[in-house]
């Protein structure tokens, strides 16, 4: 049973237990320190050279009209600093797509990102009353949301799983498309993971477009009202490994301020 789907969430309420805590690190710890090695390693060079030339104009969200009502719902519950993170986060997660050749559902994968952090927002925190986490609560919220719009139980149950596996450390590839897509990109914009891969082109053209506001500090307070509030969660886990100082250590933080 893989840690953050469905099937975990309702037999776990999204508490994670010794056993899932040593397999969420053992299954991470790895990749996470690759990529933190890459990214602080390459962030100061100017031209790195595993950059990608992309425009923010490539990216446009699919033309229909569950993304569009998907926007819509994001829009109405969600601050203007979660709101753009939420764009920020598909466009990294197409563009992710569109650098490796990935062949993904667009329409799951931009839903996805749309709605990843419903659980954050008052409507929806408490969404689920038998749910001990953020993720999983914004993943029943989706889902739920999915099933009104006439999307068929199993790919409901799938944006579920895309959008509840995104707090974990790491999810590879045999994990789901999109599910991997997701979890890196947004990994992507709070910490600054495979931030190297974009041209400082691409990444002043996204923050110009969605601007950061205060989504660093809002960020911040959230995890660790959470990590208070449900100490057994995977927030709380990845709170006490020192979440804050990554936020802040975000190398490229300094270069969405110029």
């Amino acid at each position: 049973m893989q840690i953050g789907r469905q099937a975990w969430m309702a037999q776990t309420s999204g508490d994670l237990f010794l056993k899932d805590r040593m397999l969420l690190l053992s299954h991470s710890l790895f990749p996470v320190l690759k990529q933190s090695i890459k990214m602080y390693s390459l962030a100061k060079r100017s031209r790195p050279n595993a950059q990608h030339e992309l425009h923010l104009d490539d990216l446009i969200l699919p033309d229909s009209v569950d993304v569009q009502r998907a926007l819509e719902e994001m829009q109405s519950c969600s601050s203007a600093s979660l709101q753009n993170h939420c764009l920020r986060t598909w466009c990294y997660a197409i563009a992710f797509a569109k650098m490796q050749n990935m062949q993904c559902d667009d329409e799951l994968l931009a839903v996805s990102c749309l709605l990843h952090d419903l659980g954050m927002t008052e409507p929806h925190y408490q969404h689920h009353q038998d749910c001990r986490c953020f993720a999983g609560q914004g993943a029943y919220a989706a889902k739920d949301w999915s099933l009104e719009q006439g999307w068929q139980p199993p790919r409901a149950d799938q944006l579920f799983d895309v959008i509840s596996m995104h707090m974990n450390p790491y999810v590879g590839l045999d994990e789901g498309i999109e599910a991997h897509l997701l979890q890196q990109a947004a990994s992507c914009d709070v910490i600054g993971s495979r931030g190297f891969e974009f041209s400082h082109q691409f990444r002043q053209q996204l923050q110009q477009q969605y601007p950061r506001l205060n989504f660093n500090q809002a960020m911040i307070e959230f995890t660790q009202q959470e990590a208070h509030e449900r100490p057994k969660s995977r927030t709380a886990m990845l709170v006490n490994s020192g979440f804050k100082q990554l936020v802040n250590l975000n190398p490229y933080v300094k270069e969405y301020r110029k």
